[in-house]
């Protein structure tokens, strides 16, 4: 977590899921600046595996990144992990996630004020494990290589 993550509408998000843990794992390069709500839990940066085993038992898998120049371009990988683990996707609208707004499972942010209605909605959403380990076949870095390739 760095200067792109966006702790004001992480917090937005716990507070309007009091009842909630709000698990954010990985190093933390940029403190929040005002305290954060008691259901936010801080773990530290683990390995990939592990990482993914803490994602099977999410209920949807977030993405807090601000809008601004820095993630303008950022196709996080995070998304394409949580898709992959059949996990609904909460995330900002920014980079290329402002674009996948309809895609199955994704729901994007585009404020505060919209969280409590969109993370409802993620909790509400069906999870297609068939649907999710087709889009892993079709995302691999060996498809996303080989289309490179055709492209040069």
């Amino acid at each position: 977590m760095a200067a792109w993550f966006d702790w004001d509408w992480v917090t937005a998000l716990a507070n309007s899921r009091a009842d909630d843990e709000i698990r954010l794992i990985g190093p933390l390069f940029k403190s929040p600046t005002k305290r954060l709500p008691n259901n936010i839990r801080l773990l530290p940066p683990c390995k990939h595996a592990a990482a993914l085993k803490a994602m099977l038992e999410f209920d949807v898998g977030l993405i807090p990144f601000k809008k601004n120049e820095l993630t303008t371009s950022v196709d996080p990988i995070k998304y394409y992990e949580y898709r992959a683990l059949a996990l609904p996707v909460l995330s900002t609208d920014f980079g290329e996630m402002r674009l996948r707004s309809e895609a199955p499972g994704v729901f994007i942010s585009q404020s505060e004020q919209d969280v409590e209605y969109l993370v409802q909605k993620a909790l509400n959403c069906e999870r297609d494990v068939e649907q999710a380990h087709a889009f892993a076949l079709s995302n691999s870095w060996q498809v996303r290589f080989d289309a490179a390739q055709l492209l040069s």
